[in-house]
């Protein structure tokens, strides 16, 4: 391995680069419910059915598998939930409760941006390249919760591409219809840290997170469809 891939002393207390951030971010981390740095206040859908609904989908981890709340598309199956944070965070998993592999209603492709500063509309989006292109229409892993109920599905980020990121933006399409899709939950894990040039604090959590448990990492799906990152 060539010891420009090791960072030094030097790295960390002079001028710190994107590059090195980069670096630091993509090495082992805390890995927590990022819930309570989600400004769940500002979250926005568009093209819902109701459009107010979109800060539905933005549970506590309790409550993720709960079918009362959801988002649906409106005129066709496309939707953006365009997500907040209340700090710059390092992101590296992203939780989604969607209806079941084979459902009409579940979207089969999951856009991914970073950092728009502004609820965006369909024609920003579709002149810019997302960060991930994710096919969704299958869990990475089948996941079940101690109960036995099928549990949300996880898809492990980008996090070179993620180590600051302050908004992130979903546009999920291809649904089984064509017609609608549906999201009963969003969630991301991952550093709950703002990054600063103190670099000596990375990777510490607020003392009101520290009891959110660690959830173990997933592997990426294989083989075709939109997993290819931009």
């Amino acid at each position: 391995m060539s010891c420009a891939d090791d960072l030094t002393v030097d790295d960390l207390n002079t001028s710190v680069t994107t590059e090195v951030l980069e670096r630091v971010s993509a090495g082992e981390g805390s890995n927590v419910n990022l819930w309570g740095w989600i400004d769940r206040d500002n979250v926005v859908g568009v093209n819902l059915v109701d459009p107010g609904a979109a800060p539905n989908v933005i549970k506590p981890w309790d409550e993720r598998l709960d079918d009362d709340e959801f988002v649906e598309s409106g005129v066709d199956d496309e939707l953006i939930l365009h997500i907040p944070f209340t700090a710059s965070l390092r992101l590296r998993n992203l939780s989604l409760y969607l209806p079941a592999p084979g459902h009409p209603h579940r979207p089969g492709r999951l856009r991914i941006y970073a950092n728009i500063p502004h609820p965006p509309d369909f024609d920003e989006l579709e002149s810019m390249d997302p960060i991930m292109d994710l096919d969704v229409s299958e869990p990475p892993i089948q996941r079940r919760d101690l109960g036995g109920r099928r549990d949300v599905d996880e898809w492990p980020l980008k996090v070179q591409r993620m180590a600051n990121v302050f908004a992130i933006t979903l546009l999920f399409s291809e649904a089984g219809t064509g017609q609608r899709s549906k999201v009963q939950y969003v969630g991301f894990k991952g550093d709950a840290k703002q990054l600063t040039m103190d670099m000596s604090k990375l990777g510490q959590v607020p003392a009101s997170q520290s009891a959110d448990k660690r959830v173990d990492g997933v592997a990426e799906k294989k083989g075709a469809g939109y997993t290819t990152i931009r």
